[in-house]
This record gives C-alpha cells, structure tokens and sequence, in this order.
C-alpha cells in the first residue's frame, strides 16, 4: 500500500500493536483494573513523552480519547457569557466550529471569523485592531485538514497575550508533523489526537493547560476521577487532569507509548525535517501532471505534509476509490471539515493526500503515475 492519509491516520509500528496485545492479555489474566494498577509507571512515562514533544511538564498534560474529546472539554468549560466574542480563523475545523455554534446558542455569545490577508495568512493588524474586552476566546485550528495552510500560530498568541485573552490551538495537523513548542506559542491550552502523526491507535489524544489556566474553566462533565468526592463535597482536581476521566483504554495509551517511544529513538527532527522534504516532493510531482489543480492557499508553505488538489472529469470520492483500488490510499475531503474556508472557495471537496516519515520517493512516483493514467482514462 502507498499510504497518503497520514493527516487521517498514521499506521501504528510493531511495538504499538505488541504492547496493546500485552496488555489487553494482562487484563485477560489479573482483570482491567489490577492490570492499570500494575501499568501506572508506563502511564507515567507516556505523559513524559508528551511532555517532552510538548516542551511543557507533564502535570500540564491530560489524556483523553481523542481530539473532539480534549477540545470539546476544554471550549466547554470556558465561562462564556451573553455577547462575549470568540473569534476563529477560516481554516478551523467543522467538528470545532459545530460545538461553537453550540455554545453560541447556548450562551449567548458571538462566533466571528478572524480577518485574512488575499493569500490566506491571517492578517494580525487588522485583527488586532478589531479587538475589545468582548474578545474572551480565540480559537486556532493550527494546521488546517484542507488547503495546506499552516497559520501563525506563534505571532497569534503572541498577541493574545498582549491582550491577556484565552488562546485555544487545535494541534490535530501539527503535533508529530511540525515541531510544537506551547512555550512560544503562549497558549492556555492546547489539543491534539494520537492517530495522526504521532502514529498512535485511534481512542487516544491529549490537551495540554498551561499551569494555573485548569482554575479558570468550569468543565462541563466531571466523575470521580476529575472531581473526588471528600468529606467536605465534591472537589475539582487541580491542573490539567481535571480533564481526564476514568473510563479509558489502558491498552491504547501503551500502544500510544510504544510509539511515541520508536519515535524518539529515531528522532523527532530527523521526523520533520523527512516530513517536510517529502511535502515538498509531493506538491512538485502533483503540479506536473496535467488535468490536477492543487488547492493550497498562496500562503500555504510548499513544506506542509499535506497537499489539496481536485483532478479534472474527476470528483475527489472517484479519485479515492480509483487510487485504492491500485493499492494508494488517499482522502476525499468534504466541505464539512473546513466548512467556512471551503465555502468562500466555491469547493465542495478535494482529494488530500498526506505524506508521513516513511514515505518514499518510490511512494510519491506511484501517486503521480496513477493520476496521470486517470487523465488518460478520462480523455
């Protein structure tokens, strides 16, 4: 299989599988909750790994089930109140921008689209000077599922904290394809899945608070586990892991480990560096062939993993279904995952292919090949 869908998901290495087996038989033994109990120092060592991906600590982390599980948690526990602000950028995600139109009717609050400059960038001056103590949220989806685009996320928190507002960034398309640093980029919290570039098992993710942000939120669903019960009432866990609840899979979070720790070994730049050069392989070999438009916006770097494109006499589910059945797998992108960037387009939909650290040359000949004989077909 020629594998593009990495920005869906990333195959799982060996280890992962191995320790997911392990465990799942090590319940199969003792039963799920001695066997967690006998499992708590590789926990452990899984909230470091992030920790160290993330450049943050690892109290600072909270795991959770994936990435609508992290940023749901975390844009639902944000006290908002009738005509308060929150504004996000074109590109956000449709799952996202769903639940904030949610808590729009919900709350009373304003969902508003940051301003952009003509070739996608977000255009900061004037954003900056539509700011007022209204603005209580800015949301970022950092690396966009369609168009290639890759904000500022830096600059943008950067102003954010000028104007001390609350910086949510949606790192579902970055952690594990570009380097993520939540010191520079002055976020209060932060998400993203295992599945993607990370290589983990899906039903694994993370949100990360930055320290003492956990005291401002009033999540919207505790147990347990984020809120014990004590003498004098229910009490709030501190810091990030007031996020987390108890029902989850141990067995995953292991084999999201034993990614995470492959993944180290061989080297997180090497990683995206060999990301990054392959982006830039793809976009070159998808521009020569005729009959395919690449749908990356102007500001979209030409290093993005990920590539957007529509094929002529072709929609993108048809290019799917062609593609796999030659054993290449690549998405078909609706207007719902970025609704409001694909709608001031005039898409519909795209085919995104996605590359990841093990792709090859050989990889990206066989793509290129396979659509040139679809124009051939189609002619």
């Amino acid at each position: 299989m020629h594998y593009f869908n990495q920005a869906a998901s990333g195959l799982m290495p060996d280890s992962a599988l191995h320790a997911i087996h392990t465990h799942l038989q090590r319940e199969q033994h003792v039963g799920a909750y001695i066997a967690a109990q006998q499992a708590q120092p590789l926990l452990q060592a899984l909230y470091t790994q992030l920790a160290d991906l993330l450049h943050c600590q690892a109290a600072d982390i909270a795991l959770t089930t994936g990435n609508t599980h992290g940023w749901c948690a975390v844009a639902g526990a944000i006290a908002l109140q009738p005509g308060d602000r929150v504004l996000i950028a074109p590109g956000e995600w449709g799952g996202n921008y769903a639940m904030l139109l949610q808590l729009q009717a919900r709350t009373g609050c304003v969902v508003e689209t940051m301003p952009c400059t003509p070739d996608g960038a977000l255009d900061l001056p004037a954003l900056e000077a539509l700011l007022d103590a209204r603005v209580k949220l800015i949301a970022l989806t950092w690396v966009p599922a369609n168009g290639a685009t890759v904000y500022d996320a830096q600059a943008l928190g950067q102003l954010c904290a000028r104007h001390s507002i609350t910086y949510l960034v949606d790192a579902a398309q970055a952690l594990g394809h570009i380097p993520v640093d939540v010191q520079a980029l002055h976020c209060d919290a932060l998400t993203a899945p295992g599945r993607k570039w990370l290589c983990g098992p899906r039903g694994t993710g993370l949100v990360y608070l930055k320290p003492g942000f956990a005291a401002q939120l009033q999540p919207m669903a505790v147990d347990h586990v984020s809120c014990p019960i004590t003498p004098a009432g229910p009490v709030l866990r501190a810091g990030a892991r007031v996020l987390e609840q108890s029902e989850s899979s141990v067995a995953l979070k292991l084999g999201w480990l034993a990614a995470l720790e492959e993944a180290a070994h061989q080297g997180w730049p090497k990683r995206f560096a060999t990301i990054a050069e392959r982006g830039r392989q793809m976009r070159r070999a998808l521009a020569a062939v005729p009959g395919i438009t690449l749908r990356n916006l102007p500001s979209a770097p030409g290093s993005c993993g990920i590539v957007a494109f529509t094929v002529q006499g072709w929609s993108p589910a048809q290019v799917q279904r062609a593609l796999l059945q030659q054993g290449i797998q690549v998405a078909a992108s609706s207007m719902g995952f970025t609704p409001l960037d694909m709608q001031a387009r005039g898409l519909d939909a795209v085919v995104r292919a996605s590359v990841a650290w093990h792709t090859t040359q050989a990889d990206i000949a066989a793509l290129s090949h396979a659509l040139n004989a679809l124009q051939t077909q189609a002619a």
